[in-house]
């Protein structure tokens, strides 16, 4: 039992480094425009102002932008990829069926409750419910739109729990057989329908349990708000605890453009939120207020300029010998990533969720990050974090930033983080990549693992296979609503005689490669048997 659950862990783990990968390349290139098209790099490099080089910065940067938007769907579709052994295609396709059918259930009871993105809205909300502007724009945050679909946000979490559903529903129902007149919706054809219909449940369910996680969070935000440096060790802790979730984003709009982020009055305007009042003090070239900066970018820099490669190093340091350069190549986008933009998921969303000490201790450090450079009056604004922020938003601001805190700091947190990480991954033997054997091998997974399949439906598989000349001699299997569909190299190999005795009630040649064998409402049964025996016969040959 136990032993199902490790292999079924390691393989969620590995299954979320399909969006992963994209996530770092991309990031990358993210990072890049982002820079290339702030206005502070403009104007020490005036040529980038160009109207031709602006518009492919912006397509770049528009297409960079894609595996973040759409990352719940991402990991709704790349869990089952990961994870289930067998027709993967239909497994992909009903966790990206089953997740849009969990937004449009979620969005059906928001409608009937009176939520639209019209009655969710700031203003609405000042104006029709008595909401201030803080309460007014932490309600609306727990608001989004996905794939047009208005509902909670429940941001990755949500592609996480389709994408798991659509696993067990694969393995559930990919066999199911309905009745004789049914027989087309039978089968594989079944699973992404099943999805449909259960996930839509699913989704009215998460309309009554997401408000309860979003009010916590605010809750936590609040809290924070009024607990000066030691709020400033919670925000960056609870903001990285939460960070798997996605959740984090609400906490940090919360402070980033509410009251709960500070007020302050300049010039006889009224800003409220870090982000804001930052931004208003940058345009107008005044002195940064470092209570608001105490939440932006500064809080991040010795988490992912230093912290991240750092973890990385432990990482490839305690893997295995043969594996490191595989581990080293694998990390290489995922560092560039996080030291340039700031964007910590490729690295992180490898050890995360296979170690719950490595992730509480991550988000202490993160929590330490943003607690540094707060003591000692660091003014860095922004949001990302790399180290694109340290440069922009701290060096050619001048020394009211204290830029040069973190060429002091770094190389602490650096060290802190090397050897805490390996000494946990070595302690307590945690399963980072390249310290499994079966890390970057070659072996098609697809053969991996067994199959269940009863000695009377073995009978009847074996004589069908070796009644169509054996296994060597297939190259194509499917099915329609009654007929096995086979395309064979050599159609004299064919033993229609063995055939008959799975007792089918009709043999078809339509041409020399190819034969039809009509099983009529038993197709569902008899095409799944035939698939989980040459599974187990080609599994076999692997080993």
């Amino acid at each position: 039992m136990m032993s199902n659950f490790k292999k079924n862990f390691q393989s969620f783990g590995k299954s979320l480094l399909f969006p992963i990968s994209l996530l770092s390349f991309m990031a990358i290139f993210l990072g890049l425009a982002a820079a290339l098209q702030n206005k502070n790099i403009i104007a020490t490099l005036p040529f980038l102002a160009n109207t031709g080089i602006q518009n492919v910065l912006g397509l770049i940067r528009r297409l960079a932008g894609l595996p973040f938007g759409q990352l719940p769907l991402l990991f709704a579709m790349s869990i089952p990829l990961g994870m289930v052994k067998r027709d993967k295609g239909v497994a992909v396709y009903a966790g990206a069926v089953g997740y849009i059918a969990m937004l449009m259930g979620m969005s059906y009871i928001l409608q009937v409750q009176g939520l639209t993105s019209a009655t969710t809205s700031v203003d609405y909300l000042m104006q029709n419910s008595g909401l201030n502007q803080v309460d007014a724009t932490l309600r609306n945050s727990a608001f989004t739109n996905v794939l047009g679909i208005f509902v909670y946000n429940t941001n990755v979490i949500g592609g996480i729990i389709a994408g798991l559903m659509g696993v067990y529903i694969h393995n559930k129902f990919r066999e199911t057989e309905l009745h004789p007149s049914l027989t087309f919706y039978s089968g594989k054809r079944f699973v992404p329908i099943a999805a449909a219909l259960i996930m839509a449940v699913v989704g009215i369910l998460l309309t009554f349990v997401w408000p309860v996680v979003n009010t916590a969070i605010i809750a936590m935000g609040k809290l924070i708000s009024e607990t000066g440096l030691f709020g400033v060790f919670l925000y960056g802790f609870t903001e990285k605890i939460i960070n798997p979730t996605g959740l984090h984003h609400i906490l940090n709009q919360t402070f980033r453009f509410t009251a709960l982020g500070g007020v302050e009055t300049i010039n006889g305007e009224s800003l409220v939120g870090a982000l804001q009042i930052y931004l208003y003090q940058l345009d107008n070239q005044l002195q940064f207020s470092t209570q608001a900066t105490q939440f932006l970018a500064q809080g991040k820099i010795l988490h992912m300029v230093f912290g991240m490669p750092a973890a990385v190093m432990a990482i490839y340091h305690t893997a295995l010998p043969e594996k490191r350069d595989r581990v080293l190549k694998f990390f290489l986008a995922g560092v560039t990533a996080v030291i340039l933009t700031g964007i910590t998921e490729p690295i992180e969303f490898t050890f995360i969720f296979i170690s719950p000490i490595l992730w509480i201790v991550n988000a202490i450090f993160a929590g330490l990050a943003f607690l540094v450079p707060a003591l000692f009056g660091a003014a860095i604004g922004n949001i990302q974090g790399g180290i694109i922020d340290w440069l922009v938003f701290g060096v050619l601001q001048g020394a009211q930033t204290k830029w040069y805190l973190y060429l002091l700091a770094g190389p602490v947190f650096f060290a802190m983080y090397y050897f805490t990480y390996k000494f946990i991954i070595t302690k307590f033997n945690v399963m980072t990549i390249g310290r499994r054997e079966s890390d970057f091998t070659e072996e098609d997974e697809e053969l991996q693992g067994s199959v269940s399949i009863s000695q009377d439906d073995r009978v009847i598989a074996k004589q069908i296979i070796e009644g169509l000349g054996g296994l060597e001699n297939i190259t194509d299997i499917d099915n329609c609503i009654t007929r096995l569909r086979v395309e064979v190299l050599d159609a004299s190999k064919i033993k229609e005689d063995l055939i008959k005795k799975s007792n089918p009630n009709g043999i078809i040649r339509p041409d020399r490669n190819t034969i039809h064998v009509v099983y009529g409402g038993r197709i569902t049964k008899i095409r799944n048997i035939v698939d989980n025996y040459v599974y187990e016969l080609r599994s076999q040959e692997q080993h």
